[in-house]
């Protein structure tokens, strides 16, 4: 029996362009993507995936498909929790089955893609790395040596079959670590470390590393303190990590407990496109924080001002900026004073006035984004957020 000519042809993959520009996705599931599949951003011809398979595709949704990873950590920390019916199927039969299944599962890469390819006028390829529910000990640099059978490991091998002109990476982690006061222990230094290892074994001292602080949560048994304080050491980053960037998602919209939605992650995306043009020009990555001064005015209140830097336009919106908090030194609710309103300063808009009912006192803390689910919505007219954030008065 011969083969058909329809057997015997070989589809070859596409080639991506010679000077793509290339981004590692990594971190756990808000950077794999939890976003309905039924609300993704079309296909552009300018942007790339190099699939977990390990061949070059115009990128489409759902980037992060680790039942056909060419690396093999992906597969294995996703069989234990396969149900019974599954288990005994092949990695190859359970892609075919979430081919068809997959309901969810629309990241921030795609987004983030498409801005970029605007902003530079160069094709981009986006590197899917990510794992769901994942720790930074789990991604450690220690673990390089097993190869595809690591996190780490794995995503050095993709960026070494992928080529291109390696840009930087996009780094949403960090939940997994926000449990509890002993999982949260040193995370910023563990960090820094892990860094410093990346480029190390770039070869880059200067490689960009762009990072996202954690969002909200509804899911009771995780520790609030525990959780803000994850949130306050991301924002700290680019202080004490040179060349890393950090933007918030403490205001997006989730999907379920934890997960941030296809909508939030488009934006969450187009921020960090905007933190890395920002990067490239020099320019102060997005809004920050430089001065507060509290006072007081009639009759009886506390006004407390915040300056900020690296405000596009001024803050929106302009009156009822929701997210802030007076906590005691104690890092709990204030008991009589409290936050009245928050509003665009009318001479600076790129400051804020924050009203309290009485003046505050020395040791008090001014709270931004505190606890698992804060109602936050300060954005600037770029869209770019006010990171999560505590200053003592």
């Amino acid at each position: 029996m011969t083969n058909s000519k329809a057997d015997s042809e070989v589809t070859l993959s596409p080639s991506p362009p010679d000077n793509i520009d290339v981004w590692i996705l990594a971190g756990q599931s808000n950077m794999e993507g939890v976003g309905e599949l039924t609300d993704t951003l079309a296909p552009d011809p300018r942007v790339w995936s190099f699939t977990p398979a390990g061949e070059w595709e115009v990128a489409a949704e759902p980037l992060h498909r680790h039942w056909e990873s060419f690396t093999t950590v992906h597969q294995e920390l996703n069989r234990p929790g396969l149900p019974d019916d599954r288990r005994d199927l092949s990695n190859a039969e359970l892609a075919r089955l979430a081919s068809r299944e997959r309901l969810y599962g629309c990241g921030l890469g795609l987004a983030f893609g498409i801005d970029r390819a605007t902003a530079t006028g160069k094709p981009v390829g986006l590197l899917p790395c990510a794992h769901g529910g994942t720790t930074l000990e789990q991604w450690s640099f220690r673990h390089k040596g097993r190869g595809g059978a690591s996190l780490y490991g794995a995503m050095l091998e993709r960026v070494r079959r992928a080529g291109g002109n390696l840009c930087g990476m996009l780094w949403y982690q960090g939940e997994s670590e926000g449990w509890s006061q002993e999982s949260c222990v040193a995370y910023g230094e563990r960090f820094a470390e892990w860094v410093g290892e990346l480029r190390k074994d770039f070869g880059r001292p200067e490689f960009p590393v762009l990072t996202v602080q954690i969002g909200r949560t509804m899911l009771d048994t995780i520790d609030p303190l525990s959780w803000t304080k994850i949130r306050h050491v991301q924002a700290a980053f680019p202080n004490s990590v040179p060349f890393t960037a950090a933007t918030s998602a403490v205001d997006l919209p989730l999907i379920d407990a934890i997960h941030i939605n296809a909508s939030g992650l488009r934006r969450l995306g187009r921020r960090l496109a905007r933190i890395a043009g920002n990067m490239e020009k020099g320019f102060v990555a997005g809004p920050k924080l430089i001065d507060v001064c509290s006072g007081s005015e009639p009759p009886d209140r506390g006004l407390i001002r915040l300056q900020f830097s690296g405000v596009t336009g001024g803050w929106l919106p302009v009156d009822n900026i929701a997210g802030f908090d007076i906590l005691t030194p104690e890092h709990v609710p204030h008991p009589v004073n409290h936050v009245i309103n928050a509003f665009r300063d009318k001479s600076d808009p790129a400051n804020i006035l924050v009203r309290t009912n009485l003046p505050v006192e020395p040791g008090d803390i001014l709270a931004y984004g505190n606890g698992l689910r804060p109602y936050c919505n300060a954005i600037d007219e770029a869209d770019m957020p006010l990171s999560a954030f505590e200053v003592t008065l």
